[in-house]
């Protein structure tokens, strides 16, 4: 059997934080280790856990989804999260951000 993918879900909406979650949780090859009511929640929780993948919300309170990419960029964690953007927004200078941000 090989490695589940380790995933943490971060979004301040827990009614779809847990939808999420629980999609990816019928995944077999997927593990949801955490999830996020915010970004400074998601840091903590990524620096404790070290999952695979990142699903982060662009808007959160006391830090966004950019700033979470942004701490990790800085950090010294050894292994850094893949990180996926999720917003309902639609503006070109946050995608642009984003990506640049990895």
């Amino acid at each position: 059997m090989s490695r589940k993918i380790k995933v943490l879900v971060a979004d301040d909406n827990q009614e779809f934080a847990m939808t999420l979650a629980g999609y990816l949780e019928k995944e077999d090859e997927m593990e949801v280790i955490g999830i996020a009511r915010d970004g400074n929640e998601a840091i903590e929780l990524i620096e404790n856990s070290l999952p695979d993948v990142a699903i982060l919300d662009v808007i959160m309170p006391h830090l966004d989804g950019l700033g979470v990419l942004e701490k990790l960029e800085a950090s010294n964690i050894t292994k850094k999260p893949l990180g996926m953007i999720l917003s309902a927004v639609g503006q070109d200078k946050i995608t642009q951000k984003a990506i640049a941000l990895g």
